[in-house]
């Protein structure tokens, strides 16, 4: 019996150090040097400062290649979702509502991706962070993720001169008008973009002066 026993952990033990390390669970990522931002403060600053609302989009810079020219041309990308940026989500924090290419976003927490159609359109993805979180969905899968929310975008090929070798994605808002905005893309020549509407709380009525 000593000697079955002995035979059959020895067996588990080998059967264990012969298992793939490809099977193991690993861990990777750490500091990201690439990690950029985006942002807008709405506030009044006649008397000190009074904030009336901030959007912010944080993400990380993927470095442009020049195949990737011949890949719109192509069905390759097709009739699917794609992550945007690189590493860990893109992000977007918002505590006003505000319209992106005609669709509503509701104050709250989101992760970014791109979403490509049959016939080349792309939109924008919009997905609840809180349920990404709950349900364990992460960038580098795209069939894990589900939301209706999504944004047209109008893309501009070869819209620069220049190659816009790391990705930069920009909202801003008007200077003359802040209620209105644009969000951009950009990468190598090309660009992404839509207009943007803040739904900014309307300010308080001056008070009537006395006497």
């Amino acid at each position: 019996m000593r000697m079955q026993y002995l035979a059959t952990t020895a067996a588990f033990f080998l059967g264990v150090l012969a298992t793939p390390l490809s099977a193991q669970v690993q861990a990777f990522g750490g500091p990201d040097d690439d990690r950029k931002a985006s942002w807008v403060v709405f506030a009044e600053m006649k008397n000190g400062f009074t904030p009336h609302g901030a959007v912010a989009i944080n993400y990380s810079q993927p470095k442009w290649k020049p195949e990737y020219d011949g890949m719109l041309a192509t069905d390759k990308f097709r009739g699917q979702s794609h992550r945007l940026g690189k590493n860990w989500w893109t992000s977007l924090e918002t505590t006003v509502a505000m319209d992106i290419g005609g669709s509503k976003i509701a104050a709250g927490s989101y992760y970014l991706g791109i979403q490509i159609d049959k016939d080349g359109a792309m939109s924008l993805l919009v997905i609840d962070a809180k349920a990404a979180n709950q349900n364990g969905w992460l960038p580098f899968v795209a069939s894990q993720w589900k939301t209706d929310l999504s944004c047209k975008l109008d893309l501009k090929q070869d819209a620069h001169e220049s190659v816009q070798e790391l990705m930069l994605i920009s909202i801003t808002a008007d200077r003359t008008d802040h209620s209105k905005g644009t969000f951009s893309i950009r990468w190598g020549k090309h660009e992404l973009s839509a207009a943007v509407n803040f739904h900014l709380p309307k300010p308080a009525p001056a008070e009537a002066k006395k006497g």
